[in-house]
C-alpha cells in the first residue's frame, strides 16, 4: 500500500509576486510623504493598488519600518543639516532686518546646543526659601532666684486738698 500524502498542493500563484508586493510597498512609500493621515494612505493604497484593506495594512507595516530604519541611519546627518539651515535663516533675517525671527532661531539653536537647559536656568534664579523653627521657651531665672515682692496700691492724691 502506498502512502497517501493527500492532495496536489496548489503552488502559490507567480514566483514573482514577491517583486510585485514589493513593488506595490514602495510605491505606497512614496505616497506617505503626501501629508495624509495613516487610514486616508492606506484605503487610497487599497483603491489605487486595487488590494483588499488588511493587505494595504500589511504593506503599511512594512512601509513603516522602512521609514524607521530611514531614520536611525539619516538622524546624525539629519541634525547637521537642520544646524545649517538654522544658520541660513538667522543670515537671511538679519539681512532682511528680521530680528526677531532671527532672534527666535539662534534661541532655538542655543536649546539644542544646550545653552539654556532646565538645570542652568534654575541654577541662575535666585531662590527665597523659608523655614519655620519651632518655638523656643526663652531663658527664665530659676524659681530660686525670683524675688516676689509685693506692691501695695497707694493712695490717690487729690492736689487740690492739703495734705493733714
Amino acid at each position: 500500500m502506498v502512502n497517501y500524502e493527500g492532495p496536489k498542493k496548489r503552488s502559490r500563484g507567480d514566483k514573482r509576486a514577491q517583486e510585485y508586493i514589493e513593488a506595490r510597498q514602495r510605491r505606497m512609500y512614496r505616497h506617505q510623504l503626501d501629508g495624509h493621515s495613516v487610514r486616508q494612505i492606506v484605503y487610497e493604497h487599497s483603491a489605487r493598488e486595487g488590494v483588499s484593506i488588511p493587505t494595504a495594512w500589511r504593506d503599511w507595516d512594512q512601509v513603516k519600518s522602512w521609514t524607521e530604519e530611514d531614520w536611525i541611519r539619516d538622524r546624525e546627518a539629519m541634525l547637521g543639516r537642520i544646524q545649517t539651515m538654522r544658520l541660513r535663516v538667522v543670515h537671511a533675517a538679519m539681512k532682511k532686518g528680521h530680528y526677531q525671527v532671527a532672534a527666535q532661531v539662534l534661541d532655538s539653536l542655543g536649546r539644542v546646543l544646550g545653552e539654556n537647559t532646565p538645570e542652568q536656568v534654575s541654577i541662575q534664579v535666585p531662590s527665597l526659601s523659608i523655614q519655620v523653627e519651632p518655638q523656643v521657651v526663652t531663658a527664665q531665672l530659676p524659681e530660686s532666684d525670683v524675688i516676689e515682692a509685693e506692691i501695695s496700691p497707694q493712695k490717690e492724691v487729690d492736689s487740690a486738698e492739703p495734705a493733714p
